[in-house]
């Protein structure tokens, strides 16, 4: 059968972390595909979310936030990923958060002058500030940041989303669909759960753990079937012996919350009942071993 869709294109969306890129990801979708959480970094890699209607199909590329001073390879790897985002973007949106006074890095922002695709500056969580403080804001953001257009959102409360929505279909160009009709990611299920299961640490630990853990899926049955029950196994890494009493909590019960809140999350996005088994092992230092997290494809 021959596809409906005559118009597809890339939108990478760039910013700093926690600006709000992956909620409005979220909203455009209408559904969770990239976790979220109140903690910078929190998306580690380039993550393809699939938006198709009648005639249209939109890559949305959720991209990890810039880091200015990237320490780790991990980190570099990360700010590698955006860079990559930009040269094949039919549409970039630079999300700036309104609430805080730091925003894109010059080094990034010189970057972009060379772009030809059309650039949305879109200023997120508008719903935190007065209107007053809005117009101050703005102001000096306009100046700094080249841009074609411009637009004033609240990712989490759906304000302005779907003017900017309807304004980014305006601008995909006449292509073939880059992917099927039934595709909402160039992800596999078991990168999903492992993501809901690292945003759920980002929730129960503060300060360096969630950003010294990483999520393997060991096991997945069940899922492609649709049993009554999906049965699932997954290790969380860290890469420091002492944090593994910390992420384990006394007589078990911070790995039982963990369990039991990411189980929650992947029923929700399996819509499926789900038995989760979680365990802690230790890889020490991996966040400095590009080897290592190239050979075990932790960002792809």
């Amino acid at each position: 059968m021959e596809s409906s869709i005559t118009k597809s294109g890339f939108v990478s969306i760039i910013g700093l972390p926690n600006s709000g890129k992956s909620t409005l990801v979220n909203a455009f979708i209408g559904t969770k595909m990239s976790i979220v959480s109140h903690k910078a970094q929190t998306t580690r890699q380039r993550i393809f979310s699939i938006y198709t209607s009648a005639d249209t199909q939109v890559v949305f590329s959720d991209t990890p936030g810039w880091i200015d001073q990237a320490r780790y390879p991990l980190q570099h790897i990360m700010n590698n990923n955006v860079d990559e985002s930009k040269t094949d973007a039919d549409v970039i949106l630079i999300v700036v958060d309104t609430t805080q006074k730091l925003q894109l890095s010059k080094n990034l922002l010189d970057d972009l002058i060379f772009i030809e695709a059309p650039k949305l500056l879109v200023a997120n969580k508008i719903d935190r500030i007065s209107e007053y403080m809005l117009d101050q804001i703005l102001l000096p953001i306009k100046e700094q940041i080249k841009h074609d257009e411009f637009f004033a959102v609240s990712a989490l409360n759906g304000i302005g989303v779907d003017a900017l929505k309807n304004r980014i279909l305006e601008h995909i160009p006449v292509h073939p669909p880059y992917f099927p009709e039934d595709i909402s990611s160039d992800r596999p299920i078991r990168f999903f759960i492992s993501e809901l299961i690292r945003e759920q640490i980002y929730y129960l630990f503060e300060d360096e753990i969630p950003y010294s853990t990483f999520v393997h899926v060991t096991a997945c049955k069940g899922v492609d079937d649709q049993a009554p029950m999906a049965v699932i196994s997954a290790i969380v890494y860290t890469n420091k012996q002492s944090q593994i009493p910390i992420l384990l909590g006394k007589g078990g019960i911070k790995i039982k919350q963990l369990g039991i809140k990411a189980r929650e999350e992947i029923e929700k996005f399996l819509n499926q009942k789900v038995y989760l088994d979680l365990s802690v092992k230790l890889k020490k230092d991996w966040r400095d071993n590009t080897e290592y997290i190239e050979k075990t494809g932790i960002l792809r």
